[in-house]
């Protein structure tokens, strides 16, 4: 009985880290194209960043009252900020990317030159997430159908976070993993062209996040 309590309890954590896992964002792509692009443990510790930013998200959650909640569906300025932001994000990046156009031919990653940026993915990562304010809704949210339940254990709650987490951070390996088969059939030009795109839908969230945030 109590392994089954255990299971119906921490079953909806795994589903939902598999939801955030999957969920179309800005992380999303750039995990993929990090991966390709500076290779796997960049793309990890871009991973271990986004992980980080989830954890100061879900302490301010923990914290929060539903009146936070309230004020970032009902006020339009956390829209505009999160677009403007995003939009900021991904201009610097496109910028960057037309800047420092290669040549065409295979892609191969140098390792000597890899090490010194996985402190600077790992920042990447923790920042592109922070600035995305709905992944802070999904956290409130979560806690506010969820934690109640757990008013008599309080560190359940926080195993339920754990759950969420490591699900989360699980699938997104294998998706780094994926994603590393690709790379030796890729070009300089075709990686190129992913950082163009993927930085692209970022643009354009941020850009609708901005409209939005002016028209309702």
């Amino acid at each position: 009985n109590r392994n089954k309590k255990i299971m119906t309890d921490f079953l909806p954590a795994i589903f939902l880290g598999i939801i955030l896992a999957f969920t179309i964002g800005p992380v999303f792509f750039t995990i993929l194209e990090i991966s390709v692009s500076k290779g796997f443990r960049a793309a990890v510790f871009f991973n271990i960043g986004v992980v980080f930013s989830e954890i100061v998200f879900f302490a301010i959650a923990y914290a929060s009252t539903s009146s936070l909640l309230e004020s970032i569906q009902e006020n339009p300025s956390w829209k505009i900020l999160g677009g403007v932001l995003l939009s900021f994000y991904a201009g610097i990046t496109l910028l960057g990317i037309y800047q420092n156009k290669t040549e065409e031919g295979p892609y191969s990653i140098d390792p000597g030159s890899e090490s010194p940026n996985l402190i600077k993915n790992m920042v990447r990562g923790f920042l592109l997430n922070i600035i995305n304010f709905a992944v802070l809704v999904f956290w409130i949210l979560i806690v506010a159908n969820y934690g109640p339940g757990f008013q008599d254990t309080e560190y359940k709650m926080f195993l339920f976070f754990l759950t969420i987490v490591g699900t989360y951070f699980s699938i997104d390996l294998g998706k780094i993993y994926l994603a590393q088969q690709l790379k030796s059939s890729l070009t300089r030009a075709v990686i190129t062209k992913i950082k163009i795109v993927v930085n692209s839908v970022i643009l354009i969230i941020g850009i609708v996040l901005i409209f939005k945030g002016f028209f309702e």
